[in-house]
């Protein structure tokens, strides 16, 4: 991406962006990167970059496992197993090793996972598992970082030798140490080593009665470093040994070397990608600081932002508690141009810096703090003029600056471009810059380009409201308070509120009397209306928030109706049951009354009665038990009617329970679905119809 001019970057504070990424970089080769960072210009590079940050923050924002990617810096390392004939030492081969087990672990974990973090797998395509670099290494180094005595049968020996002289020559100096102490002649502290031989440690007065070599004295002179006459041959021993292990222990590591350097492709490749992983974490980890999110993608050069914040404020506003009004604007095939307006102080620099360091970031590979349903592209280049542009270099005046800007705009500026122009035509006479300005803005609609531009000139509002793809809009501003709102509105100009702040600051209203007779009807009648048209807005705002307000009262009041209606209801059929059964019951005590009767009456043929009261009370009975089946038949149904409810949402796919066509849920009131079978809509029963995985 082409940015212009030079200093836009650190002008759209895009390097305190770097530098928060920078500060979770743990490896030096992710901080370089960081620093780095510029946006880029194309699908490919950017893509890769925006997916790789965004599995990580998923998996940090749902604490999904992840192997460990700390590395050592392995650089020098690399450099030297290009060299034919060197040698890497143990804390050297060390680091190679532990680069080459965490780029193992990294492999093995995502080797079954390509479909679910296709992106992080691509950072370690270029390498592969292997242990044909840890094994060798094992073979030879403990993990201390010391050689091993199996490393050869030579070092084996030497170590052997090494060990037996140690103790012989630990025998012997123990025995003068104990000698030397019962006649009195050690200082307090008995032995010590002096370079690199073992000595005692005489009084001065008796280094003569002492046998042996002065290895040296104490500052005071009051103590001589003495090497026993009887020592002296066992440490030329141990001294010979010792060079005898290194010479062996460097022999060794020369030939591990040599094994190890076929690698160095493979080992270079996987510092570059731990270096990447690194990288791609820290932007994670910013991503999760600013709440950032990935909007839609697209290779066109549009923006479509959705309650988009500021990081900078974002980041500023945290740390004291406060929150960031978020803000909307597109910038698109038919709007392609957003003139914003309104008062000094209102938020329009905030508006114009948000798209511009988000687009930065959007093409450097960073998640952007914006929702998910906005819809970002891709520009080929960026253009813009804020601040004062005063050369001291070039004796270019601030307006003359400017204009060499527009130039450079005009001269390269197209249909890939974004242009950010803030305070648009100030620094010169108003009148004559303001005409500038028009002309400017006409040509930039003309070459299709995209942007937004700030100002306070009426003409260029005027002209925003005439030109095709250029679009007006404001910050809205609280006329009571003469608070800013920090709200971008798009559709209409803004009001500079200049006499209704004037009079708030306490101006006399002579010099503001004064004012609008020299200001022209046409303008002062424009500034009015506009400043009518935002009360009239901030009042159907508050219509708008009462009647939401009135109509969630509505809701509750209607929530609590349908409670009380239903336990009423519930009442009612209770004690509608229990009049039923007392029913039941006296016609039943009815008829066993008259059975009764029969029985007393009927001397010869009793059986027959009883026959009747048998049959009365199997079919009493029947009845119970139909009844029993019928609640058991409705109390299942109401279950798995409960259990579509849950499967079968707005957006599920049906179909009916004996069709065979597939079709999507577009509604649902009650227990019915409003379903879209092909390009026929019908009404049906949740019972009547099942989910379709």
């Amino acid at each position: 991406m082409r940015i212009y001019p030079e200093d836009s970057l650190q002008r759209f504070e895009f390097d305190r962006i770097k530098f928060q990424v920078e500060g979770y970089c743990r490896s030096q080769q992710a901080k370089d990167k960081a620093r780095n960072l510029s946006p880029l210009n194309t699908a490919d590079a950017i893509l890769p970059l925006l997916h790789r940050t965004k599995e990580l923050l998923d998996l940090m924002r749902t604490g999904s496992y992840f192997p460990a990617s700390s590395f050592t810096d392995v650089s020098r390392e690399i450099s030297l197993l290009g060299i034919n004939g060197s040698t890497l030492v143990e804390k050297q081969l060390l680091a190679i090793r532990d680069l080459s087990d965490t780029t193992n672990s990294l492999v093995k974990y995502l080797s079954d996972k390509k479909a679910v973090l296709p992106a992080l797998c691509g950072i370690f395509e270029k390498v592969y598992y292997t242990n044909e670099i840890i094994h060798p290494i094992d073979e030879i180094l403990d993990t201390g970082g010391e050689v091993k005595t199996s490393a050869s049968k030579e070092l084996a020996a030497i170590r052997k030798n090494l060990n037996d002289s140690r103790r012989e020559l630990d025998k012997v100096f123990r025995s003068q140490l104990t000698k030397l102490k019962k006649l009195g002649w050690l200082a307090d502290t008995e032995e010590s080593v002096y370079n690199g031989r073992r000595v005692l440690s005489v009084l001065a007065e008796q280094k003569r009665s002492v046998k042996g070599l002065i290895q040296g004295s104490s500052d005071t002179g009051k103590t001589s470093f003495i090497e026993p006459i009887e020592t002296v041959d066992l440490n030329n021993e141990v001294f010979e040994l010792q060079s005898q292990e290194r010479r062996e222990i460097m022999r060794i590591l020369n030939e591990l070397t040599k094994r190890l350097r076929p690698f160095k492709p493979l080992i270079v490749d996987s510092q570059e990608a731990l270096s990447e992983l690194d990288f791609s974490k820290a932007k994670a980890q910013s991503a999760q600081e600013l709440n950032a999110t990935m909007p839609a993608f697209t290779t066109k050069s549009l923006v479509r932002l959705i309650d988009a914040r500021h990081p900078v404020l974002v980041l500023q506003n945290k740390a004291s508690g406060k929150s960031v009004v978020p803000m909307s604007c597109s910038l698109d095939g038919s709007q392609r141009l957003v003139v914003i307006s309104g008062p000094n102080a209102g938020g329009k620099s905030i508006a114009l810096k948000t798209v511009g360091l988000l687009q930065m970031m959007w093409q450097s590979g960073l998640l952007v703090p914006t929702s998910e349903k906005s819809e970002m592209g891709i520009f080929h280049r960026m253009f813009s003029d804020i601040g004062d542009s005063q050369s001291i270099e070039y004796e270019l005046s601030t307006y003359s600056s400017r204009l060499a800007k527009m130039k450079y705009f005009l001269q390269f500026a197209d249909r890939r471009t974004l242009v950010l122009i803030d305070e648009f035509g100030t620094g010169t006479d108003p009148e004559l810059g303001g005409a500038i300005a028009e002309s400017i803005l006409e040509e930039l609609s003309a070459n299709k380009t995209l942007g937004i531009i700030t100002t306070h000139y009426m003409n260029i509002k005027l002209a925003a409201e005439r030109l095709d793809g250029v679009e007006n809009a404001c910050m809205l501003f609280d006329d009571e308070t003469l608070m800013p709102m920090f709200r971008l509105v798009v559709g209409q100009p803004g009001s500079s509120y200049t006499y209704v702040i004037a009079e708030k600051a306490g101006l006399p209203a002579k010099v503001i009397e004064g004012a609008r007779q020299k200001t022209t009807n046409d303008k002062l009648t424009l500034d009015s209306l506009l400043q009518q048209l935002h009360q009239k807005q901030q009042e159907l705002k508050r219509l708008a928030l009462l009647f939401d307000e009135k109509q969630l009262q509505a809701e509750a009041s209607k929530t609590k109706y349908d409670e009380l209606y239903e336990k009423w209801k519930q009442r009612m059929e209770k004690k509608n049951a229990s009049a039923e059964d007392d029913h039941k019951l006296m016609e039943l005590g009815k008829k066993f009354k008259g059975w009764m009767k029969e029985w007393e009456g009927s001397a010869a043929d009793k059986k027959a009665v009883m026959q009747k009261i048998t049959k009365a009370m199997s079919a009493e009975k029947l009845k119970k038990i139909n009844k029993a089946q019928e609640a058991k038949k409705e109390k299942k149904r109401l279950q798995e009617l409960e259990k579509k409810k849950l499967q079968i949402v707005v957006g599920s796919k049906v179909k009916l329970l004996k069709g065979r066509q597939t079709g999507l849920v577009e509604e649902i009131q009650g227990n019915k679905a409003k379903v879209m079978f092909g390009n026929l809509k019908t009404i049906a029963s949740l019972e009547s119809l099942e989910a379709v995985e």
